[in-house]
């Protein structure tokens, strides 16, 4: 087996800044990608903002921030964006340490294209980059460093003895081998689970395989139940279903489009009568969803945003002073082509949208310095959790992969410099090896596919933007019953080893099932609603929930438990803001 001082599991922003700070320590450093690196993860599909409060944006960047700003402010908002859930000492992290990390991105050539005001912000705030600039950077400051990558390799197991992590198994995509590295030290960046929801933005590599690792180590998950479903999204063609073009142009450009429900009503302001579709992403999305549920939706299962009220002009002039040149003259963005469907727009047609799966707030549970619960374990970016509490503000996932990677990598190199190999254990090696190789020994048994939808339809039906204690208690009967029925049976019908996408679906199953019963586990305990997390059967926010659900693994079996949140500089207040629309939900008119 070969030996490197630190693995990081996954490629993303968060990965790639570990790997740098690791390997600038003087240690073998391996960068381990289920795809290609600049090609694969979350971060490939940002084109939106990284968050720094706007003192810091002027004075250190030299960038058109707000003197009136400040880390205090910037502090204080994404405290009650994530309804005081978040871990106060990871937030005065972020917000005093991701100045230089943009300052350093921008010395190396980072392209500014824009300050972006994101609803929860008090100030503009957004620093507007492309998310493939940030990882062709990220990416040659980590070869700079000495780091060395091994793409198409899948990563499934930390192997762990007693005294902590001794190696990670996985699959090497190229040449369809069982491989088993020994390592001091390991860190998961391997993003979040998207992936388990039929309607989704992201990737399909993401689907909780970061998640599954950990908790299958020893590590604890922490508030599983935040998932963030980013509302506007399109629903049709489904070519482009899931895709965010109409959120970019409308609420997240600040372009004031209308949401409407079916009979032309601006619905809305039976939510938030105050920010109406500048309010929030979590307000946004369950006030969409309820609209449909209603009956007020339209022909797709969604609602319509509109540009008709507006002159003409003022979509036109859009691209000129939103993130030139993310989004271009012609209206291309992301790889696709939107002038018709501008067009349509200028014609005065809505466009149904939909709210799709987007990011997990809850995660790996780490400490200041990314450490897990298990020695020689770290985990930083969107596979941790703790720091956006119930919601996360939009920037402040790419401000959360610089500073944790950062503090991962630094944080696993000083860990493997004092630490030795710890030989994996030759009969947990063979156990590994034989449940990764197991669906292709099988003939026959359950389909992986099979599985994978019926696991995509319990989260679409039970853990969707509104939830009740009735759905989640099915949701977990049936995902135990398919985790001690069917996946121990789901088998590959491909019987090649290399890049046999048939063989890595079936071990994502287990990823995904045990993530899903993860977040059912956090979601019937929380019996109150709050930030992304809303029970129709609880519509309130309620004080004794103030607390973050903790998940561990024992025996085989997950156990959860309640820890009080710390408020170690802002206490909660009455009722924040955001907690308060919470009153309205349960009382909108049908029709």
């Amino acid at each position: 087996m070969k030996r490197i001082d630190v693995v990081v599991i996954g490629a993303g922003a968060a990965g790639l800044r570990a790997a740098a700070e690791a390997a600038s320590a003087g240690l073998t450093v391996v960068v381990l990608n289920k795809g290609q690196v600049g090609r694969s993860g979350a971060t490939v599909t940002v084109t939106g903002d990284i968050s720094v409060d706007g003192r810091t944006m002027s004075r250190l960047l030299g960038l058109a921030g707000s003197e009136e700003d400040s880390e205090q402010a910037f502090f204080e908002d994404t405290i009650k964006g994530g309804a005081f859930l978040n871990h106060q000492s990871q937030v005065q992290t972020l917000v005093t340490e991701v100045g230089p990390e943009v300052k350093r991105l921008l010395d190396s050539g980072l392209k500014v294209s824009g300050i972006a005001h994101a609803p929860g912000h008090r100030f503009p705030r957004g620093v507007l980059v492309s998310g493939m600039q940030i990882l062709q950077l990220l990416c040659n400051a980590a070869i700079a460093a000495g780091a060395k990558f091994r793409d198409e390799f899948y990563v499934t197991d930390i192997i762990r003895t007693d005294d902590g992590v001794a190696g990670v198994a996985g699959i090497d995509l190229r040449t369809g081998r069982v491989v088993c590295l020994e390592t001091k030290a390991a860190i998961i960046a391997a993003g979040g689970g998207m992936m388990v929801y039929p309607f989704r933005t992201a990737p399909e590599e993401l689907i909780g395989d970061g998640y599954r690792m950990a908790l299958d180590a020893g590590a604890d998950l922490i508030d599983m139940e935040m998932v963030q479903f980013l509302p506007c999204c399109l629903v049709n063609p489904p070519l482009w279903r899931g895709i965010q073009f109409p959120w970019i142009i409308g609420p997240q450009s600040s372009t004031r489009a209308w949401l409407l429900n079916r009979y032309g009503e601006r619905f809305m302001a039976r939510y938030d009568a105050e920010r109406m579709e500048m309010a929030t992403r979590d307000i946004v999305s369950i006030a969409s969803v309820k609209e449909v549920l209603e009956g007020r939706g339209g022909p797709g299962g969604g609602v319509f945003l509109s540009w008709a009220h507006l002159p003409r002009d003022v979509l036109d002039f859009l691209p000129q002073w939103y993130g030139k040149p993310l989004l271009r003259a012609n209206w291309y963005w992301e790889g696709f082509d939107f002038r018709p469907l501008v067009e349509r727009i200028r014609q005065g047609y809505a466009v149904e949208v939909a709210p799709a799966s987007h990011f997990f707030m809850g995660g790996i549970r780490i400490g200041e310095a990314c450490e897990t619960q298990v020695p020689g374990l770290y985990a930083c970016g969107e596979a941790a959790g703790g720091l956006h509490g119930a919601n996360r503000l939009s920037g402040n996932a790419c401000s959360q992969f610089l500073v944790q990677g950062r503090r991962a990598g630094q944080s696993a190199a000083r860990f493997a410099a004092k630490s030795g190999f710890r030989s994996v254990p030759p009969a947990q090696w063979r156990a590994v090896k034989a449940r990764i190789e197991a669906p292709l020994e099988r003939s026959d048994g359950a389909a992986s596919h099979e599985v994978a939808e019926q696991l995509r339809q319990i989260a679409n039906r039970s853990l969707n933007v509104l939830r009740s204690g009735n759905l989640l208690d099915a949701a977990l009967a049936d995902i135990r019953g398919l985790r001690a029925n069917d996946l121990p049976r789901v088998f590959s019908r491909n019987k090649e080893r290399r890049y046999n996408r048939n063989w890595v679906e079936a071990l994502e199953t287990s990823s995904a099932a045990l993530t899903l019963e993860a977040m059912v586990v956090c979601a019937q305990r929380r019996k109150e609603s709050r930030g992304a997390h809303y029970r129709e059967d609880f519509p309130l926010p309620d004080d004794q929930y103030l607390a973050n659900g903790v998940l561990t693994m024992s025996g085989g079996e997950m156990t959860f438990r309640s820890e009080p949140v710390v408020c170690t500089r802002l206490q909660p207040g009455s009722v924040t803001r955001g907690e308060s629309i919470h009153a309205n939900y349960g009382h909108s008119r049908r029709a």
